[in-house]
């Protein structure tokens, strides 16, 4: 599965599997989405020229949990879910699994 398409429960699982925390509803509230932004250097914004599509792009930062260099940027319609989606593709690639043993499988 393209990690651009990820959504819903899946996207929350992949979220989780790339941070190493806990699975929660990220796309609903996110603990502390301002203070990862910053200590990750993720950079997100509402993009005019795509219908104000929300856009994120994972730069990281030395020591911080994601890989350091520019990820890819990917779109989403709020920001959670652009950020999350930057996030899986900055660690795992343009493409995942779309089932991780079970976890984060849609229904």
């Amino acid at each position: 599965m393209k990690t651009a398409d990820l959504a819903g429960a899946a996207l929350n699982a992949w979220i989780a599997k790339a941070l190493g925390e806990p699975t929660v509803d990220y796309l609903a509230d996110w603990p502390g989405f301002d203070r990862l932004l910053e200590r990750e250097a993720i950079h997100v914004a509402p993009m005019p020229g795509k219908n104000w599509q929300w856009c994120a792009i994972v730069v990281g930062k030395p020591g911080g949990r994601l890989p350091e260099g520019r990820g890819p940027w990917l779109e989403g319609a709020t920001p959670r879910v652009a950020v999350g989606r930057a996030i899986v593709a900055a660690r795992y690639g343009g493409e995942v699994h779309d089932k991780m043993g079970g976890i984060g499988e849609q229904t």
